[in-house]
């Protein structure tokens, strides 16, 4: 998922993951604010320290903030985080049946369509996958069951609430997040 917070862009983690290993194209300017040399040290993907829903990575270049909000595969919280849940399941079905019937248009096909059109198709079925999984871990998240972790620049949002959970937790949010739980 993304979020736009003034002029920057923000992307989970597992976001840049699927960029930088699925995706055959996108700017050069993303791998700059990636891997650049202006960062306080290197966005490792494989860091367990780090959750895959945590807002980690930001975006400032104006070509990367414009490609990344151009990709409507990559959901935008702000567009679903007041949509009822029920609604967002409806979507998820919406998405997942439209899904199956573009797959059993593609098998339709005859040999030659499939190599010719191959790349493209498989490409468009990545990113419906894609983005019917992140709006599954939206709806998990307004349950409940899986947290997100917003920069301190999002107002109105909040990491996990600490004071409900148990001191062995929040002595491990402490660690995981970096600060304060008060």
């Amino acid at each position: 998922m993304k979020i736009k917070i003034n002029e920057n862009v923000y992307l989970q983690k597992y976001e840049v993951a699927y960029i930088m290993h699925e995706l055959n194209s996108f700017p050069v300017s993303i791998l700059k604010e990636i891997f650049g040399a202006d960062k306080e040290g290197i966005f490792f993907m494989n860091d367990s320290s780090v959750d895959g829903f945590w807002f980690k990575c930001v975006f400032k270049d104006p070509e990367s903030i414009k490609w990344l909000m151009d990709q409507d595969w990559i959901v935008d919280y702000d567009e679903y985080a007041e949509m009822p849940i029920s609604e967002l399941e409806t979507l998820i079905e919406h998405l997942e049946a439209e899904y199956s019937a573009d797959i059993e248009k593609f098998n339709a096909k005859d040999e030659s369509y499939h190599k010719e059109h191959y790349k493209e198709v498989r490409d468009k079925f990545d990113k419906t996958g894609h983005k019917i999984s992140s709006l599954g871990d939206l709806t998990k998240a307004r349950k409940g069951k899986i947290n997100f972790v917003f920069p301190d620049e999002y107002q109105g949002k909040t990491t996990p609430d600490l004071t409900s959970i148990s001191k062995k937790k929040l002595s491990f949010f402490t660690r995981l997040f970096g600060r304060s739980a008060q």
